[in-house]
């Protein structure tokens, strides 16, 4: 994908020295800003999969520096640019295609641990209708640790469904789903482990050609960019415009995930229970320290029962 683009820049650059000719280089295009619509998105590709995958709770760990800047740019913003660049291209002939960048990570940088936590407020709030466990994303890093964490938090769940799925006479699924899922993570790994710089020169002198105006009509000014706002307006696109959940059912899917979310912790707990229980049976000095955990939480909770009925 990455070479093809560079090789159709070169072709421009060699053979297209007498035409009215430009480049732009947009970073990772994602859902409307505002134009068509808040939150358009129509393709499940590049950073939509990253969106719905943990909408769903199915990405639960990643392979990435938490500190490292994704680059992404709402579609609205780079036809808006596109558009002014025509403009100006036609009016002034140059003897070699410009390039300019469409991308928000030099004016506007958005940072990994950031975004995952905007995408996980916004799809715990507004769940998908259809979910597999509840948004969560895990820091992880290095490689090894990554390993480990995919393992536990991701095949491991994958794996009990597809018995629980087998017992109920339907067809496993869950493994498959994230074989699926990981190759695609592999092809972006590239780009989710990397920071990216990029010249503004060019994009500079366009925006000092705009009159107040155009700058309203034909917006692309990164810096107005609310992110928070953006990436909820994102989750809903893939929400609405890829899966066709019913937004009138909103109340009944969180309804839902705060369902699952209790299974989730039951669970938890029970392993919890029975992992000390065994530790219990088999060692000395774990009875020793669960008779005295067990000792401070009665005394806790005689001590808070006091202090609310006084």
């Amino acid at each position: 994908y990455t070479f093809t683009k560079a090789l159709a820049e070169n072709l421009l650059q060699n053979e297209a020295k007498d035409l009215p000719v430009a480049i732009i280089r947009p970073s990772i295009v994602g859902a409307a800003c505002k134009e068509p619509l808040p939150g358009w998105v129509d393709s499940i590709h590049g950073a939509a999969v990253l969106f719905i995958a943990i909408g769903k709770g199915m990405l639960r760990v990643m392979k990435f520096h938490w500190n490292n800047v994704l680059d992404i740019v709402p579609v609205d913003y780079v036809n808006n640019m596109l558009i002014t660049i025509g403009w100006i291209t036609a009016l002034n002939k140059t003897p070699f295609p410009v390039v300019y960048h469409c991308n928000t990570g030099s004016r506007n940088p958005i940072d990994w641990g950031k975004l995952t936590g905007f995408m996980v407020k916004s799809y715990t709030e507004n769940p998908f209708d259809e979910v597999f466990r509840s948004p969560h994303v895990v820091k992880c890093w290095p490689f090894l640790m990554w390993r480990f964490w995919q393992f536990i938090l991701h095949y491991v769940p994958a794996y009990f469904s597809d018995c629980v799925f087998s017992m109920l006479g339907k067809k496993p699924r869950m493994v498959r789903n994230y074989e699926k899922l990981e190759n695609t993570l592999q092809q972006l790994d590239y780009f989710t482990q990397r920071t990216w710089q990029w010249s503004n020169q060019n994009y500079d002198k366009l925006v000092s050609l705009l009159s107040e105006e155009d700058k309203q009509t034909f917006n692309f000014d990164m810096t107005s960019l609310d992110w928070d706002k953006y990436i909820s307006t994102f989750c809903m696109g893939t929400k609405k415009y890829l899966l066709n959940d019913n937004m009138s059912n909103l109340h009944k899917a969180r309804q839902k995930l705060k369902r699952r979310r209790t299974i989730r912790y039951t669970i938890n707990f029970v392993m919890f229970l029975l992992a000390t229980q065994l530790l219990y049976l088999r060692s000395h000095i774990a009875r020793e320290v669960w008779s005295n955990a067990l000792g401070m939480c009665l005394n806790w909770l005689k001590k808070l029962s006091a202090f609310v009925i006084n």
